[in-house]
Parts: C-alpha cells; structure tokens; sequence
C-alpha cells in the first residue's frame, strides 16, 4: 500500500508516542521506534483499530 499523501509529522508523532516513543528517549532508541513505524505501518495499524 503507498500513500497519496503521506501522513504528517503531527499524526506520526501521535502514534509513535502512544507505542512509547518520546522526544527525550535516547537516539538509537527513537530512531529504531521511528523506522519500525513508517507510514505505511502506522497506516495498516489504524486500518485495523490500532
């Protein structure tokens, strides 16, 4: 599935934080967080009532 329009930094970061992610974790551990959830998976997660 591709996206049209990716979603924006508002919704992403709305998501991430409910899967833990904060702007105060380390680096590493946000970038791992970030790349796990990418549109397309936050996206697929939504779909199915995440």
């Amino acid at each position: 599935m591709t996206h049209e329009r990716p979603l924006d930094d508002n919704h992403r970061e709305t998501f991430w934080r409910r899967c833990g992610w904060s702007p105060d974790l380390p680096e590493l551990e946000r970038r791992q967080l970030e790349s796990r959830w990418d549109d397309e998976s936050i996206d697929q997660a939504e779909i199915f009532g995440w």
